[in-house]
């Protein structure tokens, strides 16, 4: 008796069936996969925001007072000696002085102000560069990148709110801080219960805009994290008015996307310093109210409402529903 076996087999068409399927399926897994990953960084990313929000009221817990921004030069001499940061430890921004409250001791120590030249000798701290080549993750926003150095020093994502951004250079008048919750150092101090708005309703910090293509190089991310003076590397400006009307010209800007916040030229800019909030987040940036409270502000914000929300004086209501 003959037996004959048959072999199966995949035709060419079935292959290419399963293969069409497969590639569908990938197709619809890819948004979802990509989604997943950007609520991770978002969800990281805010976490970075609520931890730097609790050591800024540890800070005041502690010393009676939110930590200001920071200062050019030597502040033991008049003037700012032509410095482009602080020369002493003393004038150091935020990101150094609110280290301690964010687990952070061994490198705030890494610093003294015995380590502070001789007053109007023009040099910095010994302990400057030190502090600047060790990276602070918090300080990164995953969605933007990882800790890098840049000529050797690392940078910071988050700002602090400076306010309102009058006309003129961000080092005066009422750039200094002077509406907002961070101050220039040396020039006043504030507590939250005096923010007259409201913490609630107060902006205290955020993520600052930066084109993808400058990190590292941009006006607001060319300076060491822990000592760039007062320069728009840490404090950023939610409220801009570009004259002294009555009432004054307010040209508002809300949060911007990355692929927004130009390289080079106007407005807010000059050459590549840009003052504003925004963020690697394709729909907003992550912030801290000065109560302690994280939101999430979308760049489509009526740039009004942001103004106001920036501002710790305008006695103007806000809503944001």
């Amino acid at each position: 008796m003959n037996i004959s076996f048959r072999r199966s087999a995949f035709t060419l068409v079935e292959l290419l069936v399963v293969i069409a399927i497969i590639g569908v399926l990938v197709a619809l897994l890819l948004p979802a996969i990509q989604a997943a990953r950007e609520a991770a960084r978002r969800s990281q990313c805010a976490n970075n925001v609520k931890q730097i929000g609790l050591a800024f009221h540890n800070f005041q817990d502690t010393f009676q007072r939110l930590p200001n921004g920071g200062r050019d030069g030597d502040h033991r001499t008049a003037g700012t000696d032509g410095a482009t940061r602080a020369m002493t430890r003393h004038g150091w921004n935020w990101t150094y002085w609110i280290l301690p409250f964010m687990e952070h001791s061994t490198v705030f120590d890494l610093s003294r102000d015995a380590d502070d030249p001789m007053a109007g000798s023009g040099g910095y701290n010994m302990a400057d560069d030190l502090v600047a080549q060790q990276p602070i993750i918090t300080y990164y926003c995953p969605a933007r990148r990882n800790p890098k150095p840049y000529s050797t020093f690392y940078r910071c994502d988050y700002a602090g709110n400076a306010g309102e951004y009058g006309s003129g250079d961000h080092s005066a008048g009422v750039s200094r801080g002077t509406r907002g919750v961070l101050i220039m150092t040396d020039l006043n101090t504030i507590r939250i219960e005096h923010i007259r708005d409201g913490s609630t309703n107060t902006l205290m910090l955020g993520e600052k805009a930066l084109h993808p293509r400058a990190h590292g190089t941009d006006g607001g991310d060319n300076e060491r994290w822990n000592n760039a003076g007062w320069d728009t590397d840490v404090p950023r400006w939610g409220a801009y008015y570009t004259g002294v009307g009555i009432p004054p010209i307010h040209d508002d800007r809300a949060p911007e996307p990355p692929s927004w916040a130009p390289v080079s030229g106007l407005p807010f800019s000059f050459q590549q310093w840009h003052a504003y909030f925004g963020s690697s987040h394709p729909a907003g940036i992550n912030a801290c109210m000065a109560d302690g409270a994280v939101r999430s502000f979308a760049f489509t914000i009526d740039a009004d409402v942001f103004r106001r929300i920036s501002l710790t004086d305008s006695g103007e209501p806000v809503s944001m529903n």
